[in-house]
């Protein structure tokens, strides 16, 4: 594959990356006003102290350096391929945890019914 759909590929990817990211936050958010607990210290302390606003500067951050980070290291240091594919592996690895996050919101809320937890423009398969 060439540099250029490489190129177009890792700003896709990473495109994806920020999309599932903003759903982490948004479901992690839900969940911690619904009782649940966050698993990241660092995450658990910014909300205690900051709320879902403070927590969702933090993600941002996290998600702003991950980013920068697969854009701006040189490619003599890491090649557009590698950089694909960490973006790939960030963006799976989030889905995971917003399918969790999901998954805990589920018991948290409405007896285990998750269609009670999503919006009612959310429809399953």
């Amino acid at each position: 594959m060439s540099g250029h759909k490489l190129n177009a590929v890792l700003l896709a990817v990473l495109g994806a990356y920020m999309v599932v990211s903003l759903l982490d936050w948004l479901t992690t958010a839900t969940a911690l006003a619904s009782g649940g607990h966050e698993g990241n210290p660092i995450a658990a302390s910014v909300y205690v102290q900051y709320g879902a606003t403070g927590l969702f500067a933090f993600k941002a951050l996290v998600v702003g350096v991950i980013v920068a980070a697969l854009l701006l290291v040189p490619r003599r240091v890491m090649s557009l391929r590698v950089a694909v594919w960490a973006a790939m592996a960030f963006a799976l690895v989030t889905a995971v945890v917003v399918v969790g996050n999901l998954h805990a919101l589920q018991h948290l809320t409405n007896g285990g019914d998750l269609h009670q937890v999503l919006p009612s423009n959310v429809r399953f398969l």
